[in-house]
């Protein structure tokens, strides 16, 4: 007999079916509660960018960071997403080859969260004149390093979630019969890669101020 054989006087077991669409709700939540930052971060970068305090948006001198790694995150980030899409059906249908594909998509997460790391050190930065230190230039800077960083720390958690469910599937606690985990972080990874999309869409078509 095993644990989930017992009976519990004060409740009763619940299905896989339950547990999965309970935890389905909360991943659903939490995405709600995480585009709500994103719009905030867009809108706190276009509002800036129109209000141009100053002429600080971007100081004289200073130009706009290269859009090249922006894309090609989203490029990976992307692929990420297919190779952890087709990681999850793969174990609907009991493929073998359900574990690579979940470290292939784990593995460009990690290549997505490097590139981001370099898009953070490309943000253009100035030289304080008085204490000699470098730091952001203007309010785009300032704007644009908050996105990246949350970028950055969205494929962070990516890797940790596909390292996971790709240990689980190996081990077998993610299998044909329970997928429910490997559906909840491919949910996940697809907001990810839909968030990171819409951050390297504003920051590319607008960065000059209309003013």
């Amino acid at each position: 007999m095993t644990y989930a054989d017992v009976t519990i006087d004060s409740g009763h077991h619940e299905s896989p079916e339950v547990i999965t669409s309970r935890e389905l709700v909360g991943v659903w939540l939490f995405i709600a509660g995480d585009c709500v930052i994103l719009i905030a971060l867009l809108f706190t970068y276009l509002y800036l960018r129109g209000l141009n305090t100053a002429q600080q948006w971007l100081p004289t001198g200073v130009h706009g960071a290269s859009t090249l790694m922006a894309w090609l995150t989203v490029a990976v980030v992307a692929a990420s997403a297919w190779a952890i899409w087709s990681g999850e059906n793969a174990i609907t249908r009991a493929r073998p080859a359900a574990s690579l594909q979940l470290v292939l998509a784990t593995l460009l997460a990690l290549v997505g969260a490097g590139l981001s790391i370099q898009a953070i050190a490309s943000i253009p930065h100035a030289t304080n004149a008085t204490s000699g230190v470098g730091q952001v230039a203007g309010s785009y800077a300032s704007t644009l390093l908050a996105i990246d960083i949350s970028n950055l720390v969205h494929l962070v958690v990516l890797v940790f979630l596909g390292l996971g469910v790709a240990a689980r599937t190996k081990k077998g606690l993610i299998s044909l019969e329970r997928p429910g985990h490997a559906r909840l972080v491919r949910i996940f990874w697809v907001w990810v890669t839909a968030s990171v999309t819409a951050a390297a869409i504003t920051t590319t078509i607008f960065v000059a101020s209309p003013k």
